[in-house]
């Protein structure tokens, strides 16, 4: 199924020329394939449905992708130069793993205090929300961070995303304050959603060792604006 944006979010992109656009994401979830485009590339959208269908994640079908949208998103003043980037899985968190989370993982609601050495940076947030992060602390250094995206993502679900500090990694700490953000939000009767590229492994291995269950592949064709 190839379906269009709709026509003024379309016309508001291509008035406001935002950093990044997306002029088509491929989704499948169980057996559905939908394709969903720009109103400009619907022919190259519906004729790569006819040929990659079944097979709408493989490499030949990003370069196809490429190769037909290239010469539009040129002349849109944008660019793609990571085929793989836009290659993501969604998981779905149906239970959680309570020994799994370590006793060095906090719940926090602002950095402050610590020394932070992943790459997010914990703005504070407000006492009665309840969103929060989830931390490893060692030698009062935050070394892994879970957090919530800004807003409510896929299938209504909080979506989290998680980060270890290079050196840090492989002593489960990710995977400690993964689980102990799913207690957290269902415990709140959220649903929560987790998303990886599918290049990274460890992220993957992390979804599977939380029991999280993949639910969709997805792939989004990201062009950046050229400066």
């Amino acid at each position: 199924m190839v379906k269009t944006e709709k026509r003024k979010m379309e016309k508001y992109l291509f008035n406001t020329l935002p950093e990044v656009l997306v002029p088509i994401e491929i989704t499948k979830r169980g057996n559905k394939l939908k394709i969903e485009a720009f109103k400009r590339v619907k022919k190259v959208a519906k004729q790569f449905y006819k040929l990659y269908k079944d097979d709408p994640f493989s490499e030949s079908a990003r370069e196809y992708l490429h190769n037909n949208l290239k010469d539009a998103v040129d002349s849109w003043g944008y660019f793609t130069d990571d085929l793989s980037e836009g290659h993501i899985a969604t998981y779905i968190a149906n239970t959680f793993d309570e020994g799994l989370i370590q006793d060095t993982t906090l719940q926090i609601k602002s950095g402050e205090g610590y020394e932070n050495l992943t790459e997010y940076e914990l703005e504070k947030i407000d006492s009665e929300s309840d969103e929060c992060y989830f931390v490893t602390v060692i030698d009062n250094k935050i070394v892994s961070v879970c957090e919530t995206n800004a807003s409510d993502a896929f299938i209504g679900a909080k979506e989290i995303n998680v980060y270890t500090a290079p050196e840090y990694r492989g002593k489960g700490y990710g995977a400690s304050n993964v689980s102990a953000m799913i207690k957290h939000y269902m415990g709140l009767e959220y649903n929560v959603a987790y998303t990886s590229r599918m290049d990274n492994y460890a992220s993957i291995r992390l979804a599977e060792r939380c029991g999280l269950d993949r639910i969709a592949e997805s792939y989004y064709y990201i062009c950046y604006r050229a400066l």
